[in-house]
């Protein structure tokens, strides 16, 4: 059965603002309940299988270098205008914070190019990319992407994928015209401004072998096929399911993708249906499908282990007083192979370099209404060790 369709983009959006995108009953085994700090005791971090710490307002996306043992987490405890934007800086091994950097506007999304040491912090509600040094936490440069809007507002931006070979930075925009910036990194400059990609582009991956950009929106054709060097839409994947563009047609949202390391399919985490959809790129079709649950939101593939690890926030507006979990799937099956509880509302997760750790940031509710509220909480980030699971 197909879920409510994105008259309730507003409440999608908003739990994967930056994103993202992309935030059980009970917790898996050494995590805590949402609100509690842990400490660390005689037994390190990376010998149990999971460790929480609830210690970031407002967290957002997660993003663990590949070069170093450094965890970026994108955090926006307040969204007014000019409110100030914070990049905490924590080890992968302890989640203990070395840095914790102020920045000039909202952070919600994070890209990290490792050949420049640069870090661009996604600004959804201003728009822009801040431009980070990753080894010092200066700010490089400011890129102003979105436009001013008539209702007030900036354009919004939303999911920040990096180009390591070119130098390039892409970014989504999820408005209902749906567009796509291709950003040179070396100037910061616009290279293509690219209209009309489908129904609120949320997701995206880069394939750096076939150097094609992918991107996952609602509508009829909900994967747009991109070549970076021309901004031309060469090529367009659909399920078949939606008669039109109109969002009142639309049955699926492509919130996030991410691709198998051969680039032989995409695996794109469907927030309407709760379910992975996974598509051959040379001929565009559906090969499979599984149902991972409510919320359905981030999605990663790790090549080391041949899995899928995908977050459900567990909640939507009908069901708003659920939690969610995060569940590691076979990725040539998508065979459930690990479902773990984790209150309240998984949101980004991202992996170590040997893949074989996963953080994941876990939000708190929005608002004191859900019977999970506890006043003072924190979110969380999550350390999942998969090879002790």
């Amino acid at each position: 059965m197909i879920a409510s369709r994105p008259a309730s983009l507003k409440m999608i959006v908003a739990s994967v603002m930056g994103a993202l995108l992309l935030s059980a009953c009970q917790t898996a085994p050494q995590s805590q309940q949402a609100g509690q700090t842990s400490s660390f005791n005689a037994t390190a971090p990376q010998a149990q299988v999971t460790f929480r710490q609830d210690t970031i307002d407002g967290a957002y996306e997660i993003l663990a270098a590949k070069d170093s043992k450094q965890l970026f987490v994108a955090a926006t405890p307040l969204f007014e205008d000019r409110a100030a934007g914070f990049l905490h800086v924590l080890d992968q091994d302890t989640l203990r914070e070395s840095q914790l950097i102020q920045l000039p506007r909202r952070a919600f999304a994070l890209g990290l190019n490792q050949k420049t040491h640069t870090l661009y912090v996604g600004n959804t509600l201003d728009g822009s990319l801040l431009a980070i040094n990753s080894l010092n936490g200066t700010v490089k440069q400011l890129i102003q992407l979105g436009q001013k809007e008539d209702k007030g507002g900036w354009e919004h931006t939303r999911k920040v994928v990096i180009d390591e070979q070119d130098n390039r930075i892409f970014v989504t925009n999820p408005s209902e015209g749906g567009r796509v910036w291709i950003v040179d990194g070396a100037e910061g400059r616009i290279l293509h401004n690219i209209d009309n990609v489908g129904l609120w582009p949320a997701g995206a991956a880069y394939d750096a072998n076939t150097k094609r950009l992918f991107v996952g929106h609602g509508g009829k054709d909900e994967i747009a096929v991109i070549n970076p060097a021309t901004g031309a839409i060469e090529q367009s994947f659909t399920t078949g399911d939606a008669k039109s563009d109109k969002r009142e047609d639309s049955r699926h949202f492509f919130v996030n993708i991410t691709l198998s390391a051969d680039g032989k399919k995409l695996f794109g985490a469907d927030a309407n249906t709760g379910k992975i959809y996974v598509f051959d790129t040379t001929s565009g079709k559906v090969e499979n499908t599984a149902e991972v649950g409510l919320g359905l939101l981030d999605i990663v593939y790790n090549d080391a282990r041949k899995e899928l690890i995908a977050t459900n926030r567990g909640v939507d507006r009908e069901t708003p007083a659920g939690t969610g979990s995060v569940t590691i799937l076979d990725a040539n099956t998508l065979a459930v192979k690990h479902r773990i509880s984790a209150p309240v509302h998984p949101n980004s997760v991202t992996l170590s370099a040997d893949g074989q750790t996963a953080f994941v940031t876990i939000k708190i509710p929005h608002g004191d209404k859900s019977p999970h509220y506890l006043k003072g909480a924190k979110d969380s980030v999550l350390r999942l060790n998969l090879n002790q699971l």
